[in-house]
């Protein structure tokens, strides 16, 4: 480009800046966190509670369903509960569990909204979950618009196995090897309005890595228990951890292409 005119460089610095803002202005859920340390749990795990630990706008309130004590319900627990202390969920020494025996009822579930209207376009949303028996059923259910069945990700623990369905593609078993200490590290990143990527990082006593593609908008996302065989803690679904942030090349196309034009107006000044 050395021998462009300058008005041709400016241009293309301009072009590039707009298009590195016009992808961020296309985000559109509020950038945080959040995790069972913070303050809202502080009474428990309920119905209604909304917790954060940076961005407050992040996520909506919990909504929780199907708890009736003592064989089902929701806790605020240290994950040491498993097998093997899979204490790297933990926060501050706590996490999210749920859990739902065969006894009646026996299925419990948490949604929340990814707020304030779903990821938007370079937006990443993850959330780690801890288990160990594999019996009944536990899992997470990535959700859309779509009218009815608005699931467009779904990782089933159960039956022994570790499952990926309604995905676009990555579909089937990532894998049924057995550990009583699994950490499971699950990212979606909004590729466009159309779908986007997902990915599933296995840590603890065993390791793994799957990914795919998921269809639509990621609007919400479901946890759930259902039919275990008893009310041990080595039967809970543990998460933690939650956190909706911004595509790393989106801010490096918005660093690179400002440090660029600055260092050419300074040069062109000089």
């Amino acid at each position: 480009m050395k021998n462009k005119p300058p008005r041709y460089i400016a241009n293309v610095f301009g072009t590039v800046l707009a298009m590195a803002f016009s992808l961020n202005a296309n985000a559109a859920v509020d950038l945080g966190t959040d995790n069972a340390s913070a303050s809202a749990y502080s009474a428990g795990w309920t119905n209604g509670s909304d917790g954060f630990i940076t961005g407050e706008g992040a996520f909506g309130q919990w909504f929780l369903g199907g708890a009736s004590a003592p064989n089902s319900g929701f806790v605020i627990s240290n994950v040491t509960t498993l097998g093997t202390p899979s204490t790297a969920l933990n926060s501050s020494g706590v996490s999210f569990g749920m859990f739902a025996s065969t006894n009646a009822p026996s299925y419990v579930d948490a949604y929340r909204f990814l707020d304030p209207s779903g990821l938007g376009a370079g937006q990443t949303f993850s959330i780690q979950m801890a288990v160990n028996y594999r019996n009944g059923n536990k899992g997470f259910d990535l959700r859309g618009d779509t009218v009815g069945d608005p699931t467009i990700f779904n990782f089933n623990i159960g039956s022994d196995d570790y499952v990926v369905n309604n995905a676009a593609t990555g579909n089937g078993s990532i894998g049924n090897s057995y550990s009583d200490d699994t950490l499971f590290t699950l990212a979606f990143t909004q590729v466009d309005l159309t779908g986007g990527t997902w990915s599933i990082t296995r840590s603890g006593g065993v390791s793994d890595f799957d990914t795919g593609t998921y269809s639509g908008v990621a609007r919400s996302f479901k946890l759930y228990v259902g039919g275990t065989d008893n009310l041990d803690g080595q039967n809970y679904l543990f998460v933690n951890n939650l956190e909706t942030v911004p595509e790393p090349s989106t801010y490096a196309l918005l660093v690179g292409a400002g440090l660029a034009g600055w260092l050419y107006r300074r040069r062109r000044h000089r």
